[in-house]
């Protein structure tokens, strides 16, 4: 397998490599976002209505420009789109600094809707940076680039936010610059001319989504309710429990589940390619069920951590296939919207999860409520492989 994993790493063309750079940096750049509840809360001191509200307009705004990021590639070149983002960015950080609060939180929405804007645009820029015959490498490649910003903006950004709001608002302006900077000077994929794209976009309008690109989706759904108990349960089950400070436990959980994702996703890769990207999702199904469910049966700190290893390969898995199955499989005119639906997806199923859990764990309590999540995961997944074994042998 470590021979594998090296083969795909080298495989990785120069391209690839910058694409998972600048995912990096754009990640490592919403600090604003990342930390949204407590950077409102300290920064602009908002009463908790306020901050709700505030929260829940800067994720729809974040949506909001995900779904309109996903109309642009083909349309807008790739180097234009990354410079108006980054540039956009830059300017409504500096403009949140205004002591007028309407326009400062004004600005760090607009902030928002473009990182929601440019994140299709790295799914788009994988499928044509990678190795022929290798997208599922250059999706996980991409998820672990993302993680990789992820946690080194949970470990910085935690630490600055610690101090001062406004340290991690000068952080965020910097990474920022930085990226309009490596967006101006990094060779990005060529995905032809525009006269090819746009003669390419009226050909395939009227092509439909094939069914398989639909079924992932419908099981990507499940994928993402299923993951939705770490921003819900999760935490609140870790303050039931005793152990030690809810917050602080969650955080480390948050940091290993990272690790664990730049860790991990190059080998597990190497091992699960062997299957079709429903056989795969099929099994991230299981490890979710398995790695949630089994909380109703532990309590001790080192379980707790051995069960986020279990479920944080579902997460590998769900998240790369599905990606790699839209490259593969839709209409290339198609693609940056359907990328553009995965945090919509995302989003949706976590509402649903956190709508379904507290009546849940009102009436019923963490223990059975952790097993139903559980079961669910375990028979929808060995459901999804029964019926594809059952398509093969007829």
């Amino acid at each position: 397998m470590d021979s594998a994993v090296s083969h795909s790493i080298k495989r990785m063309s120069p391209l690839m490599h910058k694409v998972a750079l600048l995912k990096l940096l754009f990640v490592l750049a919403n600090g604003v976002g990342s930390f949204a509840a407590l950077f409102m809360n300290r920064h602009f001191a908002l009463a908790d209505a306020e901050l709700a509200t505030t929260v829940s307009l800067m994720i729809i705004s974040y949506l909001a420009g995900n779904l309109l990021g996903g109309q642009l590639p083909g349309r807008v070149g790739s180097r234009i789109l990354l410079l108006g983002c980054s540039s956009t960015a830059l300017l409504a950080l500096l403009g949140s600094l205004l002591p007028i609060l309407p326009i400062a939180i004004a600005m760090i929405l607009l902030f928002m809707f473009s990182a929601g804007a440019i994140t299709p645009l790295f799914s788009v820029m994988t499928a044509q940076a990678a190795p022929s015959g290798d997208q599922v490498g250059a999706f996980a490649y991409l998820h672990l680039a993302s993680n990789a910003g992820g946690v080194l903006l949970f470990v910085v950004g935690g630490v600055l936010l610690s101090w001062q709001s406004q340290y991690l608002l000068w952080f965020t302006a910097a990474i920022s610059l930085v990226c309009l900077v490596t967006s101006a000077t990094l060779a990005l994929p060529i995905s032809g001319s525009h006269l090819d794209t746009k003669d390419t976009q009226l050909k395939a309008k009227d092509v439909p989504i094939p069914a398989a690109v639909i079924l992932a989706g419908m099981i990507f759904f499940v994928l993402s309710l299923l993951d939705g108990q770490r921003e819900y349960q999760f935490p609140l089950w870790l303050g039931a429990l005793g152990a030690g400070d809810a917050a602080h436990l969650f955080g480390v959980a948050g940091i290993v589940n990272g690790l664990l994702v730049i860790v991990l996703t190059r080998p597990l890769i190497a091992l699960s390619r062997r299957w079709s990207a429903m056989v795969n999702m099929a099994l991230a199904a299981i490890c979710y069920g398995i790695g949630f469910g089994a909380y109703a049966l532990v309590d001790t700190w080192p379980a707790i951590l051995l069960l986020v290893v279990v479920w944080t390969l579902g997460e590998i898995i769900g998240i790369t296939y599905m990606a790699t199955l839209i490259a593969q499989r839709a209409p290339v005119s198609r693609q940056g919207f359907l990328f553009s639906l995965i945090p919509v997806i995302q989003a949706a199923a976590r509402v649903l999860c956190v709508t379904l859990a507290v009546p849940m764990l009102d009436s019923l309590g963490f223990s059975v409520t952790w097993t139903a999540f559980g079961c669910v995961g375990v028979i929808f997944g060995m459901t999804c492989l029964f019926l594809r074994r059952a398509r093969s042998d007829h």
